[in-house]
């Protein structure tokens, strides 16, 4: 149990006792607790609801996209985009995870930050945790805008990737790097650096807790 201090009328302190996550004098969080302190304890991954051009407008309103999304799905906390462009990277902006990264019904998909690095199942879920449909066989994989490598870095595929004009273009002679929602040639890597295609069509945003 822990106490904790609480104002009553005019400045009076008294002490109330609250149950913490593991019972008797445990102050640590216990993740196997539902309910526990969750947002502590994991980071919820989604992707967002609908396919968009890559002239979305640039990472700030690409940030604003997953935060709209996850309040409107009720997930707390403060959500980026996994993109890069030119002059920043989710190596850069986000806070890097010590903790599990799981789908919004909460199946993991990497121990950590560092995690992300050595292959990642499918991150196919909205934030409302309905699941992104399969690929079509007869149409190319579902692909997500990144210009981002596995470990958070920019990726200008020896330069011939300009992250779409800062993904304020959607022409045939701009290029970029795109991961893909389902498909898997090689795991390692295609969840996020699976082709380097035209700045054409639509893509979807990853969407990460910070």
């Amino acid at each position: 149990m822990r106490p904790v201090l609480i104002g009553l009328g005019l400045g009076l302190l008294t002490s109330v006792v609250f149950s913490s996550c593991g019972g008797d004098d445990e102050v640590a969080c216990d993740c196997a607790e539902v309910g526990c302190f969750a947002d502590m304890c994991t980071k919820t991954v989604f992707v967002t609801r609908n396919a968009i051009p890559s002239n979305f407008g640039g990472i700030a309103a690409a940030d604003a996209l997953c935060a709209q999304e996850a309040a409107a799905a009720g997930l707390p906390g403060t959500y980026y985009a996994w993109l890069s462009d030119k002059t920043s990277s989710p190596f850069t902006r986000f806070s890097r995870s010590t903790v599990p990264y799981t789908l919004p019904d909460g199946a993991e998909i990497a121990a950590n930050y560092d995690a992300l690095a050595v292959a990642v199942p499918p991150i196919a879920q909205h934030a409302d945790a309905t699941p992104v449909p399969a690929d079509d066989p007869d149409d190319d994989p579902q692909q997500v805008w990144t210009g981002t490598t596995i470990d958070g870095h920019p990726d200008t595929n020896n330069n011939a990737s300009n992250y779409c004009s800062d993904w304020t273009s959607n022409v045939i002679t701009n290029f970029t790097l795109v991961g893909w929602i389902h498909s898997r040639v090689k795991p390692k890597f295609d969840w996020t650096r699976a082709n380097l295609v035209p700045c054409t069509g639509v893509g979807y945003l990853y969407c990460f807790q910070q």
